[in-house]
């Protein structure tokens, strides 16, 4: 189609307004004639296919639908968690996983505060019992000797 009739060419075919420069270049453009009559016949037939009357459905066809709507939902797999006896225990087992970490990291800080306050020398001696360092130089320097000669994982 021309450039005329492509922004108009709904109007006119429905009558709306009267628009001569459009009857015009239908008048003198055959191509152009023949597309608009063959878009009037599609209209029309598209006009054939309305309903005469407007259907109601009945009041029950609302709730049929909505039953059949809720029958065939599929179950997720989050209701597996919600409302069954798995979902308790493990709940259960996740809160006893809880604790027992606690508990652990509870105990393992308190292990590590006194590890802390040790010195260096004392943590790398095998002897349950170490002498107390610093006192003497050469004596220190010979335990911690010792201690490194004789240290075992």
């Amino acid at each position: 189609m021309h450039e005329p009739l492509k922004k108009r060419i709904e109007d006119y075919l429905h009558g709306r307004d009267h628009l001569p420069e459009v009857e015009r270049h239908l008048a003198h453009c055959q191509s152009c004639n023949a597309e608009a009559a063959q878009m009037k016949k599609q209209a029309e037939l598209f006009s054939l296919l309305k309903c005469p009357e407007e259907i109601v459905p009945d009041a029950a066809f609302y709730a049929r639908v909505m039953s059949r709507i809720e029958t065939q939902v599929k179950p997720s797999i989050w209701n597996i968690f919600g409302e069954s006896i798995f979902a308790k225990r493990l709940a259960y087992a996740s809160f006893t996983f809880v604790v027992l970490l606690g508990t652990y990291f509870v105990s393992s800080t308190a292990n590590d505060q006194q590890l802390a306050n040790s010195s260096p020398e004392m943590l790398m001696s095998n002897d349950p019992n170490p002498t107390e360092v610093g006192t003497d130089p050469q004596k220190d320097r010979e335990a911690i000797l010792v201690n490194l000669a004789t240290f075992q994982e």
